[in-house]
């Protein structure tokens, strides 16, 4: 098998399809595509939650936008994402020996208030596991991290991180806020958005899309997975057969063990959606529309 190498999911700006799929080289299509090849992949949020979320509501919002897309995999699809026990967990990432958990968390401090300068994480990139904070752009709202091969693309671990030290978040559904802690960026929005690169999307300008890059304040309708990410399910999840590949089909050579974007303020004031994957030991590429 060949090594687990660290890449972030580019944007793919141009394009207007009514689904992308992520490559291993973002955006080139020459690369295979990053698919699950395990029927089901077993997720969990935090028990930290976002204190500053009314009450336990968003742990109901991500359960929502999960619900959204295993909907759609019941209905066409071989993969069942299924909710597991809250866990006490904080650090995102593959590991290589031991239990891997996809994990959806919200960091609530910002690495640059809490890190010494000097620290050896700004290097190693290592300071949001060790310190517990937000150490992406200050603009991103929500980042997803998956491990793959880069051989094959399959999927090994995917986990979700919301960037609660710079944005209020909510589960109310009002804009312009007329309540307490109704504000524009909207908890199952967002996750909906997420979980759709957890099983191997990229970005599409395609209007209306799930995976659309863009949101304005306030937005909700990305709760709703679109017809096209919908096909994506069908088409690269065929119930009763195999995930498909991109490119040569995967054999057993290149199964490894199996496991289980992320938005920024746009000028405006509006909502943009990054997808950002990262893999394990040589490139890493990261990009956000701000």
């Amino acid at each position: 098998m060949m090594p687990l190498v660290p890449l972030m999911l580019a944007l793919s700006l141009g394009q207007a399809d009514p689904y992308v799929r992520s490559r291993v080289d973002a955006g080139d299509t020459r690369t295979q595509c990053l698919f699950w090849t395990s029927n089901r992949v077993v997720w969990s949020q935090s028990t930290f939650g976002n204190p500053d979320t009314a009450g336990d509501t968003e742990f109901d919002a991500i359960r929502a936008s999960f619900q959204s897309w295993q909907d759609i995999f019941a209905e066409c699809g071989n993969l069942t994402l299924e909710e597991g026990p809250r866990v006490d967990e904080r650090e995102v990432g593959y590991r290589r020996q031991g239990s891997n958990t996809n994990l959806v968390l919200f960091r609530t401090r910002d690495c640059n208030t809490v890190v010494p300068a000097d620290d050896a994480c700004w290097d190693d990139d290592t300071c949001a596991n060790t310190f517990d904070c937000w150490d992406d752009d200050d603009n991103t709202i929500a980042i997803t991290l998956t491990t793959y091969d880069e051989r094959s693309g399959i999927i090994y671990d995917s986990d979700i991180s919301f960037n609660a030290a710079r944005f209020s978040f909510t589960t109310a559904t009002c804009f312009p806020p007329t309540t307490t802690n109704c504000v524009a960026t909207d908890v199952q929005n967002t996750a909906t958005h997420e979980v759709g690169h957890l099983i191997g999307l990229d970005h599409t300008r395609a209007s209306g899309s799930t995976m659309n890059p863009s949101a304005p304040p306030g937005e909700v309708s990305k709760r709703v997975v679109d017809t096209g990410s919908r096909d994506f399910v069908c088409a690269a999840y065929p119930k009763g057969q195999a995930s498909q590949a991109c490119l040569h089909p995967v054999t057993a050579a290149d199964l490894g063990p199996k496991a289980g974007g992320c938005a920024a303020a746009g000028s405006g004031g509006a909502l943009s959606l990054v997808g950002l994957w990262s893999l394990w030991l040589a490139r890493r590429r990261k990009e956000a529309v701000r």
